[in-house]
C-alpha cells in the first residue's frame, strides 16, 4: 500500500458515513461488533508465563474469537467495492481494516477541511458596493431557482434526502441501506426490521387492501443503485390483539422481502427495544400494547406477520 495515500483509500467509490454505520449495525446484530471495536486477545499458548499452565477452555475461548473475527472480516470485506477492497488486503485482522478505513476518513475529512482554507486564504476581500452587487446576484439565482421549480430548503423527520436540488415534477426518493452478506432467501410472511430504510416496503401487491398507483418513486440501495416504488398503500394484519393496518407501505416488485422500517414505525408512536443479549426486538404500538417480539438470525430481525390479503391482481 505504500503507493496509495491513506486518505485515498476512502473515495467516491466509499461512502465511508454512510457504510459505516450500516454496517456496524450488522456486526452487533450478529454479536460481532466486539472482536471488531477490540480485537483478538493474545494468544495464550504463545504467551511463556501462561504456556505451561494453559487450560483447554482458555484456548477454547480464544479459538471462539478467531472465529468471530474471520467472520467478522469477511464481512467487511464483502461490504466493500472492489476498488476499496484490493487497497486493504494487507489488512489481517476485523479491527485493523475498521481502524484502517476510519483513520483514512479521518485524513480524508481533515484535506477537505486544509482545501477549503487554503480556497478562503486565496480569496480577494470584497469591497462594499461589490458585496451588495453579489447579494443582487444571489437574490437573482434564488428567483431563478424558484420559477424553475428547484427547491431550496428540504429535510424531512424520519427521512434522508439526498440530492436538495429537486425539479418539480421529480419522483420522490426513499431508501432502503440493507446490505446482504453471503446468498439468503425471505420466506412470504417474514417482515425485514430496518433501521436503515425510510419506509414500509413489500413486492407482494396480494398484500394490499388499498393501493395508489399514481404514487411512483425511486428507491435507492446500498450500493447506490435504485429500483422503482410502484404504489403506496394499506396493508392489513392479524395480531394477538385483534386487526392491525400498517399504512403507507410502498408497493415495490423488485425487492425480494418485506420490510418494516424502524423510523416510521417510531414517527407514529411506535416503541422499539432492540435486546442483542436475548437476541431479539421487542415492538409496542402506540397505546402500549405489545405488536410483536421479533426473532434474530443470519439475516436479521424479522416478525412473520399473517396478512389479510386484499383482492389487488394488477
Amino acid at each position: 500500500m505504500a503507493a496509495t495515500k491513506i486518505q485515498d483509500i476512502v473515495s467516491d467509490y466509499l461512502n465511508y458515513e454512510l457504510w459505516a454505520p450500516i454496517v456496524k449495525t450488522e456486526l452487533v446484530e450478529k454479536e460481532l461488533w466486539d472482536v471488531v471495536e477490540n480485537g483478538i486477545p493474545p494468544n495464550p499458548s504463545k504467551i511463556p508465563e501462561l504456556a505451561a499452565k494453559i487450560q483447554a477452555e482458555d484456548l477454547s475461548k480464544w479459538r471462539d474469537f478467531v472465529g468471530k473475527d474471520t467472520k467478522a472480516l469477511q464481512i467487511l470485506q464483502s461490504s466493500l467495492p472492489d476498488s476499496v477492497f484490493r487497497k486493504t488486503l494487507e489488512t489481517s485482522s476485523a479491527k485493523d481494516l475498521w481502524d484502517l478505513l476510519k483513520e483514512a476518513n479521518e485524513q480524508a475529512k481533515l484535506e477537505k477541511k486544509l482545501e477549503q482554507l487554503r480556497m478562503k486564504e486565496g480569496e480577494r476581500i470584497m469591497s462594499s458596493s461589490s458585496s451588495q452587487s453579489k447579494e443582487l446576484d444571489l437574490k437573482k439565482v434564488m428567483r431563478s431557482r424558484y420559477e424553475r421549480g428547484e427547491c431550496i430548503q428540504c429535510g424531512s423527520k424520519g427521512h434522508i434526502f439526498r440530492d436538495c436540488n429537486k425539479k418539480k415534477n421529480e419522483l420522490p426518493e426513499y431508501e432502503m441501506l440493507s446490505f446482504d452478506f453471503g446468498p439468503v432467501t425471505y420466506d412470504e410472511d417474514m417482515w425485514m426490521i430496518y433501521n436503515t430504510t425510510t419506509n414500509h416496503m413489500t413486492p407482494n401487491l396480494k398484500f394490499f387492501t388499498t393501493l395508489d398507483r399514481t404514487h411512483r418513486a425511486r428507491v435507492v440501495l446500498a450500493g447506490g443503485s435504485f429500483i422503482m416504488a410502484e404504489g403506496r398503500g394499506d396493508v392489513k394484519i392479524i395480531t394477538k390483539e385483534g386487526k392491525k393496518t400498517i399504512k403507507n407501505v410502498l408497493y415495490v416488485p423488485k425487492i425480494d422481502r418485506n420490510v418494516l422500517s424502524v423510523g416510521q414505525l417510531t414517527e407514529i408512536g411506535y416503541g422499539i427495544v432492540f435486546s442483542f443479549p436475548h437476541k431479539n426486538c421487542t415492538i409496542e404500538d402506540s397505546t402500549g400494547k405489545l405488536f410483536g417480539v421479533s426473532m434474530l438470525d443470519e439475516r436479521g430481525f424479522f416478525l412473520r406477520l399473517q396478512v389479510i390479503e386484499g383482492n389487488l391482481t394488477s
